[in-house]
């Protein structure tokens, strides 16, 4: 599976991935793919709700996914 970072500017492979994680930074938490962050979440349960998203569309067979913005993450 593919994802695309937040900002657009990059296209990572899951498949040559370790891990995807989160962690906190100054203004609020970000994912990466252990080498650059893909995306910015203002809270913890953002960051963790979008890993969730990632995981289901993984699990049902998704090609791509577009991380999303934080405005549009609800938890």
């Amino acid at each position: 599976m593919l994802i695309r970072s937040q900002d657009k500017s990059r296209l990572i492979s899951l498949n040559n991935t370790r891990e995807l994680r989160f962690w906190e930074c100054a203004q609020g938490f970000n994912i990466t793919d252990c080498v650059c962050p893909i995306g910015h979440y203002s809270t913890r349960e953002k960051a963790m709700k979008v890993l969730d998203m990632i995981q289901e569309a993984y699990i049902n067979g998704h090609i791509d996914y577009q991380m999303p913005e934080d405005g549009s993450v609800e938890v």
